[in-house]
């Protein structure tokens, strides 16, 4: 029965997790346009970063092992 209940409570975020939703819910609810603004472009900062890593990694990685 205590297996159960364990199961049903969510997992606390830690961590770098629990910045990106903090991020999240500023852009969406915050009153002040300034928290939105920063939030947002830390966002896009971030899916950025991710991009080009997803492309310039594998790329660099294909590269050297040409040589």
């Amino acid at each position: 029965m205590a297996k159960q209940q364990d199961e049903t409570v969510p997992a606390r975020l830690t961590g770098a997790s629990r910045k990106l939703v903090q991020m999240l819910v500023q852009a969406d609810s915050s009153r002040f346009i300034g928290k939105r603004l920063g939030a947002t472009i830390g966002i896009v900062g971030m899916l950025g970063a991710f991009g080009a890593a997803g492309y310039w990694l594998p790329a660099l990685i294909v590269r050297l092992l040409e040589r």
